[in-house]
């Protein structure tokens, strides 16, 4: 972002906070009259921690903008500079429950990275299969102990030179991330300098319907900017780490998340440094597919979150921060939390409708002059401070999103037991643990209910008590507004009609299954789908021959399959999905490299001979969504959205309708009917999903 653009962005955010303070103090000084103490109170709680989030975030991105990684037209690349204390470092890999294909990966990536002196595998999960592969690789072997559930302590006692690369199993680093990242240790005060990682699929679980992955903002933005003042967020994977730095540390049994931000705090707390460049990626994270994963994921977050302010060493209670550190903490701390202020606010929005009652009144001047520049300069401010990573209503979806992990996070049960055994049963096919969405989904049911108490209490029992008009009209726009915003973040709505995906990678091989002569048309690393003219039986066992060509070299691949699914497409020929049943080493290895170690090379723009990203190489295929089309959940949540349409529709037209055919209606039951109209029609225009076709690259 050019410094004429950064300052206007300053200047935006500035206004929408200096709008926000002017509201507050409306609100404080003339609302609070004639409304219930017991609602207008808690919802000026809301509306004060939104404009202290909104701050921290401000003050965070202030130093400068960061620029979305993928839009070429960013700046370019700032390289380390001739300073470079490290000579070589040894690269742990951190293995917990990952399938043994993606410890493959990242280890042959590893062979390509320079300045890599040693590798050494922490395996959390103490597979024998894992101690093979890292035997295979020369690797080194580390086990850790039943109840040390991060391996830290063994990675400080494993590692044997004065620096190591730290990175998670299924991720794939760049063959120069040592050599830029290595220039920030140059000053002896850093003890991590965490790289800036970008995640090669396009739809996940992590995803949103708009295809922008949800941690874009604080791996692109926040944390870089953060890292400027040394206060960054250890994030783990794709970091260089000071060993010594990391010896200092008290031993814990924390999950690995958390784990790694209580001890990038601690570093801070004992006056080291920790920084983040921006740019350029140096590692692409692995794509996470199983949203139990991911909802185990965002639990951490909000938990390791909760203790950076509130715990033992917590920034609010214990001593040795300087108020940059705190405020960076407290600062990175607001998005994972963000999901309880959305809890209070969905519960007061629905006693608001029983009770028949407003938070406060205000008069549409007021509201104009006020509240509207307060929510839109912020939002477009702190939009255009973090370049565009945090767009318009992001804040508003990741809170929705994250309702039920944030408040499992308040759960007593322990966090990493729960969520190891879920890991384990999620890889293992059996139908355990929260989905990621589930939350959401439980408070459009809530919400969705309480529309239709209202309409039919407004229009045929009159069993609630009666509001006014515009009050009535006011809180169904918020109503309407919450629930497109919660169906589209469910896939429900017509514009988002995607479903959850697995990347595959387009190959137009020529191979043999059996007798048959077929084409690979996509391939991974643990099956493949082939077209062929004749169909086959589900479960038959046959043998494919082909082969997969490599920067390195072309392999035969000879592997058993078995086939899983069988479809015809429009065109008459048959799609057959099969899973390998047993792959020697060096196909294994050839496959590793086509789908995962160069696929994610072209998006880092890391191949050899290529200066650019390169997107050509992934596609998607449908998977089974979080909330399957034809689940019985998902049905249930779209009849009980359309009636809630319906019953906000109906408290919103006057009743003067039923007594004459002219009637007039307020500028917000116009706005609250076009909403309702617009919901309607694309829940029912989304239950139509179209036919996907397999195409060939």
């Amino acid at each position: 972002m050019r410094r004429t653009e950064h300052l206007g962005a300053r200047a935006l955010t500035v206004a929408g906070l200096c709008a926000t303070v002017a509201y507050l103090v409306w609100r404080v000084a003339f609302s609070l009259h004639g409304v219930p103490l017991w609602l207008s109170i808690p919802a000026l709680g809301v509306e004060l921690v939104g404009l202290l989030g909104a701050a921290l975030l401000a003050w965070a991105l202030w130093p400068a903008a960061v620029a979305d990684p993928s839009d070429p037209s960013g700046p370019e690349p700032v390289w380390p500079p001739s300073i470079d204390p490290v000579d070589v470092v040894d690269a742990v890999v951190r293995v917990d429950d990952h399938f043994e294909h993606e410890v493959r990966a990242t280890l042959l990536a590893l062979r390509a990275v320079d300045r890599v002196d040693h590798v050494i595998v922490v395996d959390l999960s103490g597979r024998p299969t894992i101690a093979s592969l890292a035997t295979e690789f020369q690797a080194v072997y580390a086990a850790s102990d039943t109840d040390d559930h991060n391996g830290v302590r063994v990675m400080a006692a494993a590692v044997r030179t004065p620096f190591f690369v730290l990175l998670d199993a299924g991720d794939v680093p760049t063959p120069d991330i040592v050599a830029c990242l290595a220039a920030d240790m140059a000053d002896p005060r850093v003890a991590v300098v965490q790289g800036h990682g970008v995640s090669p699929a396009v739809d996940s679980p992590e995803h949103t319907p708009s295809q922008r992955h949800e941690l874009l903002f604080e791996r692109s933005a926040l944390n870089p900017s953060l890292g400027t003042r040394g206060a960054a967020v250890w994030l783990g994977s794709g970091s260089l780490v000071r060993a010594d730095a990391i010896r200092e540390l008290p031993a814990t049994d924390d999950p690995m998340l958390e784990a790694l931000w209580l001890a990038g705090a601690e570093l801070l707390a004992r006056g080291w440094r920790v920084t983040a460049p921006a740019r350029p990626p140096v590692v692409a994270h692995r794509p996470v597919m199983d949203d139990r994963e991911v909802y185990a994921d965002r639990v951490q977050r909000a938990r390791a979150a909760r203790r950076l302010l509130l715990g033992r060493r917590g920034v609010l209670r214990a001593g040795g921060y300087s108020m940059p550190q705190r405020a960076a903490l407290l600062a990175w701390s607001v998005r994972p939390l963000s999901g309880l202020r959305r809890v209070v606010f969905l519960a007061l929005l629905c006693c608001a409708l029983l009770v028949g009652q407003v938070p406060f009144r205000a008069s549409a001047v007021t509201l104009a002059c006020l509240w509207l520049p307060a929510f839109a300069y912020t939002a477009l401010g702190l939009t255009l401070l973090s370049g565009w990573t945090l767009r318009p209503g992001d804040r508003t979806r990741w809170s929705l999103h994250t309702l039920g992990p944030t408040s499992s996070s308040l759960s007593k049960f322990h966090a990493d037991s729960r969520t190891r055994v879920q890991a384990r049963m999620a890889r293992r096919g059996t139908r355990y643990g929260t989905r990621y969405g589930s939350g959401l989904a439980l408070a459009v049911v809530v919400l969705s209910l309480v529309l239709v108490a209202r309409g039919l209490s407004d229009r045929v029992t009159h069993t609630l008590p009666d509001m006014p008009e515009v009050q009535t009209t006011a809180l169904l726009l918020v109503s309407l507004w919450s629930l497109a915003m919660s169906l589209d973040l469910l896939r429900v709505l017509a514009t988002r009609v995607q479903l959850r995906r697995a990347p595959r990678v387009v190959s137009a091989l020529a191979a043999t299954l059996g007798e048959r002569a077929v084409s690979i048309v996509d391939l991974t690393a643990q099956g493949a789908g082939v077209l062929s003219h004749t169909a086959l039986d589900v479960g038959e066992q046959l043998q494919l021959d082909s082969a997969v060509p490599t920067a390195t070299g072309v392999t035969t691949m000879r592997v058993q399959v078995v086939v899983r699914n069988v479809m015809e497409n429009p065109y008459s020929e048959w799609r057959i999905g099969v899973e390998f049943l047993s792959i020697d080493d060096a196909t294994a290895n050839a496959l590793a490299e086509f789908c995962t170690i160069e696929p994610m090379w072209q998006r880092l723009g890391a191949m050899p001979g290529r200066v650019a990203p390169d997107t050509g190489s992934l596609v998607r295929l449908d998977e089974r969504s979080a909330l399957p089309a034809g689940s019985v959940g998902f049905v249930a949540v779209r009849l009980l959205s359309l009636l809630a349409v319906l019953g906000a529709a109906a408290s919103a037209v006057p009743s003067e309708v039923q007594r004459s055919l002219s009637f007039s209606h307020s500028t917000l039951s116009w706005g609250v009917l076009a909403l309702a109209a617009w919901l309607a029609l694309s829940m029912v225009a989304g239950s139509v999903r179209p036919r996907k076709r397999v195409t060939v690259a």
